[in-house]
């Protein structure tokens, strides 16, 4: 097939998603296929020669985007392979113009990325479904509230430690573990420059756990050790700085439980053909869902490859695998 590779972006997430591109692109061209790879922020130029990235590219980035997708060479493709992370990549809008042009693409429809990104309706879908999760409290930039009224009614639900975060971002960008009461308003104000809500989580000390979804099959599920004690954006991308276990050291019973939950959350969220949900075990063996990834990373450190390496699917494979569920699967 022509598959078109689409990176890079102007989320937070760009360089994450730079590497992910590159190494699905690399992957798709030695199963065969014809692959053009794109930086979204660049224009159509760059398949024919380099071109370096400025930062008014990156300021454009979003605009070029649709020139990009409507360019005939972009419209001859079979498929369109997101590699995007973050931002207008994963939260409906690339997803909603793929759809709108009528493109194939890998993951989930614009509904369904739009529901999973955003923090406070995947915790509202979560709780009346009965999907374990932190207790929580959000709050907006311009909702009324002052520094010492939203602190106020922060410490008068939650104990420290609590975790504050951006209600629309992934990869723990923005995120701060709270643990004193001088932090909170630092936690804010970090949280507040990538979104314009935030919420505020009771912190779940125990083992960090994620599930990857391929189709309708949770995967082996991931226990991750990592050095900074959370697996932040450093833990997170950086080889040597987090530990796996694979398949988790879980009951069986637990781990059918844990599983069969996660496939649960990722179709109460609409989500579609892969995903990957990240939860933490406490102390009394109960799991806690956090939130769910539609473009979860392909790095050499990510995390569904190594789900899908626990039942032999070679990265190469699993990427076969996401684009007959991109073609076939419904949107």
């Amino acid at each position: 097939m022509k598959i078109v590779v689409i990176m890079g972006g102007t989320s937070s997430e760009r360089e994450v998603s730079l590497l992910s591109g590159d190494n699905i692109s690399a992957a798709l061209q030695k199963n065969g296929h014809e692959v053009i790879s794109i930086d979204t922020v660049l224009p159509i130029e760059q398949i024919e020669k380099p071109i370096e990235v400025t930062q008014e590219h990156i300021n454009q980035g979003d605009k070029n985007l649709l020139y990009l997708l409507a360019h005939p060479e972009i419209q001859s493709a079979d498929f369109i392979f997101n590699a995007l992370h973050g931002g207008s990549g994963e939260n409906g809008i690339v997803q909603g113009i793929l759809q709108t042009l009528g493109y194939s693409f890998n993951g989930s429809s614009a509904e369904g990325c739009t529901i999973a990104m955003d923090k406070v309706i995947s915790k509202m879908i979560f709780e009346k479904n009965g999907i374990p999760t932190p207790e929580w409290l959000y709050f907006e930039r311009n909702g009324g509230m002052d520094y010492p009224e939203i602190i106020e009614a922060i410490l008068q639900k939650f104990n420290l430690p609590l975790v504050i975060k951006p209600g629309h971002e992934g990869s723990t960008v923005g995120l701060t573990i709270v643990e004193n009461e001088d932090q909170i308003q630092t936690a804010i104000d970090c949280a507040l420059q990538y979104n314009s809500v935030f919420l505020v989580e009771e912190y779940i000390a125990g083992r960090e756990l994620t599930v990857s979804i391929l189709g309708d099959q949770a995967l082996p599920i991931v226990e991750i050790s990592p050095l900074h004690g959370i697996y932040d954006y450093e833990c997170k991308y950086t080889n040597g700085m987090s530990e796996y276990i694979i398949p988790a050291k879980l009951d069986p019973a637990l781990n059918k439980q844990i599983q069969k939950m996660s496939v649960k959350a990722f179709n109460l969220l609409r989500c579609s053909g892969y995903g990957r949900i990240d939860l933490r075990l406490g102390a009394d063996q109960q799991p806690y869902f956090f939130e769910m990834n539609t473009l979860p990373g392909m790095t050499k450190t990510s995390l569904v490859p190594k789900a899908a390496a626990a039942i032999g699917l070679s990265f190469n494979e699993l990427l076969e695998e996401i684009i007959h569920l991109g073609r076939n699967g419904k949107k």
